[in-house]
């Protein structure tokens, strides 16, 4: 029996559909129950006051191939004392199986991984997706490509629709969990960005530890344990 050959555009789709589905498949920290297996359910640990919780959440931000270069965690902090508690990277821990630690990267940090140091004009996407490009929301005449000699040539101008006009790192300055205080009765929830995690490295212990801005002891400290799962 004979199957008629692919065409071009047959291979390229299924090459972008490949593409597409390994990048869905970049693993991603998730909370573990106490059996080892994901929880049906929210994990929150308590104490002192406070409470940590770890989200199975995919990184939803541009870029999408975020976790290929840092490993990315959702996570929310509840002040359920009395008094405000700070918040910084240097109190956040993570262990792997073998006791190798995982820095927390700043946003900034991740920021100079994914692009260097930060250019001062707003990154420049190609057009791959041509109806979103500026020519078909502005005709030829608004498009810089026609205009070899202007100012923006050739650059996308300001009215080009996202993410062809955000500047680099905009999503992960945006979502990442921010340095500061929780007061007394809130929360407060965003991704901490982790150097990156190899699949093989789990079972992870997540801590944190937050400590009194003016003795330095820790107020507490809450742990959380984690895998690596597509």
């Amino acid at each position: 029996m004979h199957w008629p050959s692919l065409s071009l555009s047959s291979r390229v789709l299924a090459f972008l559909l490949a593409a597409g589905l390994a990048a869905c498949a970049t693993p991603r920290l998730v909370p573990l129950a106490p059996t080892g297996q994901p929880p049906r359910e929210r994990v929150t640990v308590r104490e002192g006051g406070l409470a940590l919780r770890a989200l199975p959440a995919d990184w939803p931000g541009y870029p999408g191939d975020l976790a290929r270069s840092v490993t990315p965690l959702l996570l929310a902090l509840a002040n359920e004392g009395a008094v405000p508690v700070p918040v910084r990277f240097e109190d956040f821990l993570l262990l792997d199986s073998e006791n190798r630690e995982y820095r927390v990267l700043s946003p900034l940090e991740v920021v100079t991984v994914l692009y260097g140091s930060t250019p001062a004009r707003p990154e420049v996407q190609p057009a791959f997706h041509l109806h979103r490009h500026p020519f078909f929301y502005h005709g030829f005449l608004g498009d810089p490509f026609w205009y070899p000699f202007s100012a923006s040539y050739p650059y996308y101008p300001s009215y080009a629709p996202p993410p062809y006009a955000w500047p680099p790192g905009r999503d992960i300055l945006r979502l990442a969990l921010r340095e500061g205080r929780v007061l007394a009765g809130h929360r407060v929830e965003g991704f901490l960005f982790f150097q990156h995690a190899t699949a093989g490295a789990g079972p992870f212990t997540l801590s944190w530890s937050p400590r009194d801005p003016g003795t330095g002891q820790a107020l507490a400290t809450l742990s959380l344990r984690l895998g690596l799962r597509t």
